[in-house]
């Protein structure tokens, strides 16, 4: 899952301050802006969205519906001519902005929450981390039901990673596959979120220690 969807299933699971929602996001939100943070140290609501993140994630990548459309995914990339390197993660990750481009609207409030109180964390860059939290404001996340939009984010999460880089090269065809693939993560959206939701709620609602 990425960070809209778990701002959806913090939500769900019953805990709706914006500090839980900054949670819920923050594991994904640290690594796009490079730094880290002490989950001892973080305020008591934030430490149990970051919980609940983890233990959603675990839940969500058992499931067969997100195996099976990542596996497709990976494969209709490949046939399309995405190299064996990066073609899991065309698979991988563009399943997951496509399920974030399928609760965007329900994200919406509760990421902008989130957004106005995520300066507060601590973390060991805070220029880079306000950097980020600053550019959250112009909801350019919510242009995850765009299949363009995906590849890029796609190319540029790549990029770093030699053995998994995206060349731009092969952006058209993924776009494509990203469009074909659209209505099947966007059919089982609801219930795959659900089912996270509901397999993750008897433990993440308990308050943290």
């Amino acid at each position: 899952m990425n960070f809209l969807a778990h701002v959806v299933v913090a939500a769900r699971c019953g805990n709706q301050s914006p500090e839980a929602a900054l949670g819920a996001a923050l594991p994904d939100l640290a690594k796009m802006a490079g730094v880290r943070y002490d989950r001892d140290v973080l305020p008591a609501d934030v430490r149990w969205g970051v919980d609940c993140h983890h233990r959603a994630d675990a839940r969500f990548h058992a499931d067969r519906r997100f195996l099976d459309g990542a596996a497709l995914l990976r494969r209709l990339a490949a046939e399309r001519g995405v190299p064996p390197g990066p073609a899991p993660a065309v698979g991988h990750a563009g399943w997951e902005l496509l399920l974030d481009g399928a609760v965007a609207a329900e994200a919406a409030e509760p990421f902008l929450g989130a957004v106005a109180v995520a300066t507060s964390v601590p973390v060991d860059r805070p220029d880079d981390w306000r950097r980020l939290v600053g550019t959250l404001g112009d909801r350019w996340w919510l242009r995850y039901d765009d299949p363009a939009f995906v590849a890029d984010r796609l190319v540029g999460m790549t990029a770093r990673r030699p053995r998994l880089a995206l060349d731009p090269a092969h952006r058209p065809a993924v776009v494509d596959v990203l469009a074909e693939v659209q209505p099947a993560v966007y059919a089982v959206a609801q219930d795959v979120s659900q089912w996270v939701v509901s397999s993750t709620r008897p433990s993440a609602v308990q308050a943290s220690p």
